[in-house]
């Protein structure tokens, strides 16, 4: 049998999150850390993981997988990239702002995304080239108005870009008209540009798996998508800037005067 990839993606996706549903907010689950205090891991998203592999393995056996819990991150021609659960410390923390994300891409190209919110079964998906839906209506960046736009980062988990954080928050208060919100959930953060909810999110050290079903996502809707000084997406570079393409002239300045 030959299955749809996107097809194949969403439903893994569904099957995952409402697994992660199940256990948000009951505590009942096992938490350990990675690389710091900050930076955890619960049985919840090792089981969300195996669902996928599962799904993806089981569908198509001669894709390599790539994610965050153990497997293997070398470059690969074409691979599914998977976070099973994107937001793990809100999770634990019951923030409820986090998601399983899972992303093909081909010859160093996105393929086709989905980013699934489980608590408000909110799922963001796309397709290059078909364009990108949440909850099957299509997403269009549309100009903003001059008032209240809402620009989105994160800390890391890398003490070295907290400054770089602090200097571009008071760089773009003193310049322009902006507010600030952290998410903590990389992927639904770049879905909510996606769809007008905030108007960009940047970042400094994402992975792969972070980015590469969010990214597609936001590019099919109308955002630009680049690395933080301006230049072409990479997936394998760390760092992000999804912007509104209206307000993006208005940011690079200020990001590009840090990294210099």
């Amino acid at each position: 049998m030959r299955y749809d990839i996107l097809e194949s993606l969403i439903s893994t996706a569904l099957k995952a999150g409402n697994l992660i549903r199940q256990y948000y907010g009951s505590k009942d689950f096992k938490v350990a850390e990675k690389k710091d205090n900050h930076d955890l891991v619960t049985d919840v998203d090792l089981e969300s993981q195996k669902i996928i592999i599962a799904e993806l393995s089981g569908r198509f056996p001669e894709i390599p997988i790539v994610g965050e819990e153990g497997l293997d991150i070398l470059k690969k021609k074409h691979a599914f990239f998977v976070d099973p659960l994107d937001g793990t410390l809100n999770f634990v923390k019951q923030l409820p702002f986090f998601t399983v994300s899972i992303g093909y891409w081909k010859d160093n190209q996105p393929v086709c995304g989905v980013v699934y919110d489980p608590l408000r079964q909110d799922i963001f998906y796309g397709r290059a080239g078909y364009g990108a839906y949440h909850n099957g209506n299509k997403l269009e960046i549309r100009k903003s108005n001059n008032k209240g736009h809402i620009l989105a980062s994160d800390w890391g988990h890398d003490p070295r870009y907290f400054q770089k954080n602090i200097m571009a928050i008071q760089q773009l208060l003193k310049e322009n008209s902006y507010l600030f919100r952290f998410m903590g959930c990389a992927s639904l953060a770049i879905c909510y540009v996606a769809a007008g909810i905030l108007n960009g999110y940047w970042h400094y050290a994402l992975s792969p798996w972070d980015m590469a079903a969010g990214v597609l996502i936001a590019q099919e809707a109308g955002a630009s998508v680049t690395l933080i000084d301006g230049q072409p997406f990479n997936l394998w570079h760390k760092d992000l800037l999804v912007i509104e393409p209206h307000l993006k002239e208005s940011v690079l300045p200020v990001f590009k005067k840090i990294e210099n």
